[in-house]
């Protein structure tokens, strides 16, 4: 059965000044799929995550949500698609003075009305309080609830990110490198929770990764960039050890640098 796109991309290309960051790329992306843009630093990973929440605009082409042109978008409409888009940027977006439970709630910021949006960030309910603590249980930092996000590990930071996606109710999760700062057991641990979380939710979970080696493990789709430019678009199990070799060039290359 064919999944509705969710994203789609009809030769898209961003240029900024001289520097073309994504070269005529087309793709789609199906509702519930799992896919991982992978290549090296420089191949237009990050421009094609922001390009699925407009963040950043195409210079050429079009991206499509759900069948709408993003370019064409609205305000409102706009604002509504992002509040049912979760994306966790590199440095994941926290706030790092406020509480675990504040940066949570600003998941939904942008939902509702201003005041409505601000108002559990200062003010929350304790029914909020029991669903945000419902959440963090499910992570395993149900204990932080009231702690600053500065007093935090790394990968505590990355699940405060998760759960105010989780919050916000995403329909789909945009993650940019999220195992950056992460040792390598838990950059593991982080993937797995990541994919598996997705999956139990029906998210449609877009990744960009460095480490070829976990992108091959837990994600089933693998869209291989380089300069810009698509070089594969496959099941994971389907992408040859040539066609990695070729993506960073040099044989032999360590994959997860």
């Amino acid at each position: 059965m064919t999944r509705r796109a969710v994203f789609e991309f009809r030769r898209v290309s961003v240029r900024y000044g001289a520097h073309v960051a994504v070269d005529d790329v087309s793709f789609s992306i199906g509702a519930g799929e799992a896919v991982a843009f992978v290549g090296p630093s420089g191949a237009g990973k990050t421009s094609v995550l922001r390009l699925c929440n407009r963040t950043v605009r195409p210079t050429s082409g079009e991206v499509l949500a759900s069948g709408e042109d993003l370019g064409r978008m609205s305000a409102a409409k706009l604002r509504e698609f992002r509040s049912r888009t979760g994306f966790m940027p590199q440095d994941l977006g926290l706030v790092p003075n406020l509480r675990v439970s504040q940066n949570v709630f600003a998941g939904r910021l942008g939902r509702r009305g201003l005041l409505a949006s601000l108002r559990p960030l200062f003010f929350a309910r304790r029914a909020e309080l029991e669903r945000v603590l419902v959440i963090l249980d499910r992570l395993g930092i149900g204990d932080k609830l009231f702690q600053r996000v500065d007093a935090l590990s790394g990968g505590e930071r990355q699940r405060v990110a998760l759960a105010r996606a989780l919050y916000q109710e995403a329909q789909a999760l945009l993650a940019d490198e999220p195992l950056s700062a992460l040792d390598p057991a838990r950059s593991r641990e982080t993937i797995a929770m990541l994919v598996e979380v997705a999956s139990e939710h029906g998210w449609t979970l877009v990744l960009s990764m460095h480490d070829i080696e976990l992108a091959k493990q837990f994600v089933p789709r693998l869209i291989g960039l380089r300069a810009g430019r698509v070089l594969f678009d496959r099941a994971t199990k389907d992408v040859s050890d040539e066609e990695l070799r070729d993506l960073y060039e040099l044989e032999g290359l360590e994959h997860g640098a």
